[in-house]
Parts: structure tokens; C-alpha cells; sequence
């Protein structure tokens, strides 16, 4: 099976939720109102979320993602915020969420996302990237470089609020 790495947008948000569904529990899986915003709103100086996933090349369905927006590194975003918005001045890109649909694991596609995601944050000219690591997944995260600032509940379950800084040639 190949994959074919591609850019995501608004249009996108009915498979998005599909995979999240397969990866997630309930509590943590966002509606698609949520991700429309989320994927709509850009910063005071114009930088936009950052959005791709794998598609099966022969049936052209989604079977991972990859989801990060300008934020601020005070504290972590929101779950499930109907009135979502941008802080005024956004500091960091939050990676609101890699996800791999269960079928799909070990092929190296988060790796893959996560690879992509550095870079094309670089080319944005991002200094740091933050994220909320969940369900045990922070060793992963310090694989690819991230350090806990504090713990953090999210979705009611014990969590890790987690930066990893960017420098030029960082994966």
C-alpha cells in the first residue's frame, strides 16, 4: 500500500474526524465545527495553521493527520471551544494533534508527519513548538525532541504540556 502525502484544508475536516474517531476515546475527539476553525484562523501576522495527512494512494481516503496552529506558550489551548479563537500574539505553533489510524501503524507515518511538520514550521519561521501529550504518548514525544514545562489535565485525564524548541536542520 502507498501513501500520498498531501496538504489538508477545511474541505478535509469529514475524514479528519473519521481518524480522530479510530485514535481517540469520545472525550477527546473534537467536532468538525471545531476543526473548521481551526484550520481557518491565521495569527496577527498571517501565519496560517499547518495541515497534512496520508492518503492510500488507490482509494484516496485519509488515514492519518497532522494539525498545528499559532498559539502562545502561557498554556495550552482549549478542547472542545465552540468560540475558539487566536490569542493576540501567538508564539509558538501548537501541535494540536498527530493521529494514525490503528490499521495504519507501523509504517512510519507519524514520523513521517512529525518530519514534515518541523520543516515546513522552520520555513514559516516558528521558533518553538508545543503540544499536549495524552493516554502515555510522552515518551514518544520526548523522541522527537519534546520536554515537559508542567503536567496538564486535558479531557479530564492526566497530560504533559510539552515544548520542543526549533533550530535550523531540527527534526
Amino acid at each position: 500500500m502507498s501513501f500520498a502525502l498531501v496538504n489538508l484544508a477545511p474541505v478535509d475536516v469529514e475524514q479528519i474526524v473519521e481518524v480522530q474517531a479510530l485514535v481517540y476515546p469520545a472525550e477527546f475527539c473534537e467536532s468538525d465545527d471545531v476543526f473548521r476553525k481551526k484550520l481557518a484562523l491565521s495569527d496577527a501576522y498571517g501565519r496560517a495553521p499547518i495541515a497534512f495527512g496520508h492518503r492510500d494512494q488507490e482509494f484516496g481516503l485519509l488515514v492519518s493527520y497532522a494539525i498545528a496552529h499559532p498559539w502562545h506558550d502561557a498554556a495550552p489551548p482549549p478542547l472542545h471551544a465552540a468560540d475558539w479563537e487566536l490569542p493576540a500574539v501567538c508564539n509558538v505553533l501548537h501541535v494540536h494533534d498527530i493521529a494514525v489510524a490503528p490499521t495504519f501503524r507501523g509504517q512510519k507515518l507519524a514520523s513521517d508527519l512529525m518530519n514534515r511538520l518541523s520543516e515546513e514550521a522552520q520555513q514559516a519561521g516558528w521558533q518553538k513548538l508545543t503540544l499536549v501529550a495524552v493516554r502515555d504518548s510522552w515518551p514518544l514525544w520526548e523522541r522527537f525532541g519534546f520536554r515537559t514545562i508542567s503536567s496538564h489535565q486535558y479531557a479530564n485525564e492526566p497530560g504533559f504540556w510539552m515544548s520542543r524548541e526549533l533550530s535550523p536542520g531540527s527534526r
